[in-house]
């Protein structure tokens, strides 16, 4: 299987997974939010050395403070998070994506972000 580029297949697959394995994010940006992310990832870890995507909290929606604002960086074999002045890295020795199995690139991206998220609040 080579990578998948339909966005609605994407999207579908990212949908059914990201509730379970990234409660944060999607406790923390939405829903929709969240798919888009991971969505966002997916289709660009194979093409650039970095990607990295900046988000208000939906608590925070009228906010331009730094201390509200997630950013997720994802680069080819992991994800960086940073949730107001705290951050949080997840590193393999394997590609995020290698592009054989859709639903198993994109649980290799929501674990990991849940992963950063997990770090940042045990030293909350």
């Amino acid at each position: 299987m080579a990578k998948i580029t339909d966005y609605n297949e994407i999207a579908q697959v990212a949908g059914e997974i990201v509730d379970d394995y990234c409660p944060d994010l999607v406790e923390k940006i939405g829903r929709e939010q969240a798919i888009f992310c991971v969505m966002a990832i997916y289709t660009t870890n194979d093409v650039t050395k970095g990607y990295g995507q900046d988000f208000l909290p939906l608590s925070a929606l009228n906010s331009d403070s730094a201390q509200d604002k997630i950013s997720v960086i994802a680069f080819a074999n992991g994800i960086s998070v940073i949730q107001g002045f705290k951050s949080s890295r997840y590193q393999d020795r394997f590609p995020l994506c290698g592009y054989e199995d859709l639903t198993e690139d994109l649980i290799s991206i929501v674990n990991s972000i849940q992963c950063a998220f997990d770090r940042i609040n045990s030293r909350i």
